[in-house]
């Protein structure tokens, strides 16, 4: 019984344990005073590889998770025909925005 609840308790830690996401709390950073000297480089090395990135004519947006969204699917089907209807991800990300010389020109926090 004991290695029981011991399990349960291990389950019940591991998706949090298992979430990508910046490896540094961003939520003591402040954004305003790294504009313009922050680089692409280092974000790099603060946070990882971000999970999105997007690149315009102006620069770069890079986008690290912060926290999914549980992923819940719906499945309807009769006689064995059906098919699976899933919400696409959403979650908090943290995105960084990078002018074409890779110096930061914006941060937000977003949600999809």
């Amino acid at each position: 019984m004991k290695w029981l609840w011991l399990s349960f308790i291990a389950l019940a830690f591991l998706p949090e344990s298992c979430a990508s996401g910046p490896k540094a709390n961003i939520e003591n950073i402040d954004w305003r005073s790294r504009l313009g000297t922050y680089t692409y480089e280092e974000a790099l090395a603060e946070f990882g590889e971000p999970d999105v990135i997007n690149e315009t004519s102006e620069g770069m947006i890079a986008e690290w998770v912060l926290r999914r969204s549980p992923m819940i699917s719906f499945g309807f089907g009769v006689g064995g025909v059906g098919t699976t209807v899933s919400p696409p991800p959403s979650g908090e990300y943290l995105r960084l925005r990078f002018d074409k010389d890779d110096k930061l020109v914006e941060s937000s926090r977003v949600r999809y």
